[in-house]
């Protein structure tokens, strides 16, 4: 079986090239780094290493890398051979490789070759629907139908690269979860430790609004207290106090919208907060914290909960903390948080709120927003 990936950055080799390996793929990683391509068809194996487990080495082999840059024939030919077509390359990036995909199947239809599963394994809300409406302004929607089946995600996973004997290798985390949407497969595919659902927009959300609000929580209060990571943030009382409060009020979400028992809802909360504390890894606050506008959208891990239990009458208190933290949050490396500041110093916080976040200006959420950042 061949497995056709892009991106080949810390969760494609650490996350999804794990499973792929162990699932008995053989895998073509397609990357824009040049450095990490030369290493892998070098090599033709890497290193994972596994952090909770006294950094057990794991080597991934049956491996090859091919430049989306400069080698786009190769990457149409590995497109027309694949079984499978995954990808994690960051959501932000998906329209950069649309372009190089669309060609790919377009090819692979003429040919006359079976349909494939495109499966988007990124940490954003319906990634595989994002990267379909791409590649529909690239090919025609019947052609498309035709060729390959687009199936949603939910990932979890720990994947941090570092450097061992100059090589570029993954520490990752033994536990994680990989939830995909069942139905519109062709099949299912025999991924290990992956879990099919019949529907997924429970699992997104539980994800998106426990585990991912409550490490932007953390990077983001804790960035405003000045703390460097993650793991320095967490031992402050109160910046662990507001950030769990925040989980519990999404929580109480999910409780109501899907039926999540109590009880299972502050188990994944548990666990994430042991997780968040871990210190065989430490979380830079920058990095948690980075595309604050991505965070900030109304579909996101803080506003999206935030403004759904407004409407249901319900406490959104802490997660209006969170929100008024990560408007306070800065870094001019990072292009959207300059873009944030720079709306926020040119036509205040309000208009900034307003703009990025969509919430109205009317509710009691952006009033406790408002008058939390300027406490």
């Amino acid at each position: 079986m061949k497995a056709l990936h892009f991106g080949a950055g810390n969760i494609g080799r650490g996350f999804i090239g794990d499973l792929l390996h162990k699932s008995g793929y053989s895998i073509t990683f397609v990357e824009v780094t040049d450095k990490v391509v030369r290493q892998l068809n070098q090599d033709k194996y890497y290193e994972l290493f596994i952090l909770n487990e006294d950094n057990r080495r794991v080597v991934i082999n049956d491996i090859k890398a091919v430049s989306s840059l400069t080698e786009e024939q190769k990457v149409i030919e590995a497109i027309c051979e694949a079984d499978l077509i995954t990808t994690s390359v960051w959501a932000d990036n998906l329209p950069k490789i649309a372009p190089v995909l669309a060609k790919g199947l377009h090819v692979r239809h003429n040919r006359g070759l079976s349909p494939v599963n495109v499966i988007a394994c990124e940490n954003a809300l319906f990634a595989t629907n994002i990267l379909k409406d791409l590649l529909l302004k690239e090919l025609n929607e019947d052609v498309l139908t035709e060729i390959a089946k687009f199936a949603n995600t939910s990932v979890d996973r720990l994947a941090l690269g570092k450097v061992v004997g100059g090589k570029s290798c993954v520490e990752i985390d033994s536990a994680f979860e990989l939830v995909i949407e069942a139905k519109p497969l062709l099949r299912k595919e025999p991924i290990k430790g992956a879990t099919y659902a019949e529907e997924l927009q429970p699992h997104l959300e539980r994800k998106l609004y426990i585990v991912n609000c409550g490490h932007a929580a953390l990077a983001y209060l804790g960035f405003v207290k000045g703390y460097p990571t993650v793991q320095d943030a967490i031992k402050d009382e109160e910046v662990r106090s507001v950030a769990t409060e925040a989980m519990r009020e999404s929580a109480k979400l999910l409780e109501k919208k899907y039926g999540f028992s109590e009880e299972e809802l502050e188990k994944k909360i548990q666990e994430s907060l042991v997780r968040f504390s871990a210190t065989f890894v430490m979380d830079d606050v920058l990095r948690v914290g980075r595309s604050p506008l991505r965070k900030l959208d109304p579909t996101d891990r803080l506003v999206a909960p935030a403004v759904q239990l407004e409407e249901l009458g319900l406490p959104n208190t802490a997660l209006a903390k969170c929100i008024a933290a990560l408007l306070k949050f800065k870094n001019p490396a990072d292009e959207q948080a300059a873009e944030l500041e720079a709306k926020i110093s040119a036509n205040g916080v309000e208009k900034a709120l307003e703009k990025f976040g969509k919430i109205d200006p009317g509710s009691k959420l952006f009033q406790t927003i408002i008058k939390e950042y300027k406490r």
